[in-house]
């Protein structure tokens, strides 16, 4: 009888276990490979759509109806040690967070080793598209719970006074989200002395037709953190139209949120805040009412 892992797996982690073990448990529920074929299927593949391949044919029920996302994750870390997946980053950006956290509210705390880490899994990270979405949502899937301290850590760093671990924070963030490019560390700088310099670039860059739409509505976020209204109603309901034109409803919703809040905490003329209402309507029939920003 092949080598098996116990029912009592979730409890140890499959880490304790040996590969023979955890291949030896896929067979038995269902799952016919061996460790070249289990190389070859998890070459191009995430954990999330491995798992789901293997659940085409899964018996396992109780403890083991979890197993193969599990096995998928602890397997692809070793037959592709180089390799980040959403699971080991996200990992990564809970110890960031944490560290983040302390730092920014003056306890001792460091974040130069986790973002070491980070930046070893960089050259490994999928290229923008496709495969970057998909690893995102699965990313995003772990560290939801602490998206509010992830996303507003640089500009928290920034204001303890912690300029270097802010740019850090934000480099991070950058990084993977590349439609935050430049809009988060202009955040950091908007905090830390260079307001005037940051906005204009922000303004440029929601203005900016030739920018991908997510970029510019990234900016308008930016600025809306920072309450700079001018730009936001030069360009806002045009990033809205593009969103539009383009049937990226969710996005659209965001934008027309966005602007609804922007005109209630600075006034706007009677025609402006009319646009902004349509907008919000258009999209709300488009989108189902949801509020996304």
């Amino acid at each position: 009888m092949s080598e098996r892992v116990e029912k009592q797996w979730k409890d140890k982690g499959l880490a304790a276990y040996s590969t023979s073990a955890i291949i030896g448990t896929l067979n038995h529920y269902g799952v016919k490979l061996d460790e070249p074929a289990l190389k070859a299927a998890a070459a191009d593949r995430s954990p999330l759509e491995l798992a789901g391949e293997w659940g085409r044919t899964w018996k396992g029920t109780g403890q083991f109806a979890a197993f193969p996302y599990a096995a998928a994750n602890e397997l692809i870390a070793r037959l592709f040690p180089e390799r980040p997946t959403p699971m080991r980053v996200a990992q990564n950006l809970l110890e960031l967070i944490a560290q983040g956290l302390r730092v920014a509210s003056g306890q001792p705390g460091d974040l130069g080793p986790a973002y070491a880490t980070f930046e070893k899994f960089v050259p490994n990270l999928p290229a923008v598209g496709e495969r970057r979405d998909a690893f995102l949502q699965e990313l995003v899937s772990f560290i939801e719970s602490w998206a509010r301290p992830f996303n507003e850590l640089p500009t928290q760093l920034a204001k303890a006074g912690k300029k270097e671990d802010a740019l850090r924070f934000a480099t991070v963030q950058e990084t993977l989200f590349t439609d935050r490019e430049g809009c988060v560390k202009a955040l950091v700088r908007a905090e830390t002395g260079e307001r005037e310099a940051a906005i204009t670039e922000l303004d440029a860059w929601a203005a900016d037709t030739s920018r991908e739409v997510f970029k510019r509505y990234s900016a308008l976020d930016a600025l809306y953190q920072l309450q700079a209204w001018g730009g936001i109603k030069a360009a806002g309901l045009s990033v809205f139209d593009v969103a539009a034109a383009q049937e990226k409803w969710t996005l659209a919703d965001s934008v027309a949120h966005l602007l609804a809040h922007m005109v209630q905490a600075s006034g706007a003329d009677k025609t402006y805040a009319q646009q902004v209402e349509q907008r919000l309507e258009l999209a709300h029939r488009h989108s189902g009412g949801h509020h996304h920003h």
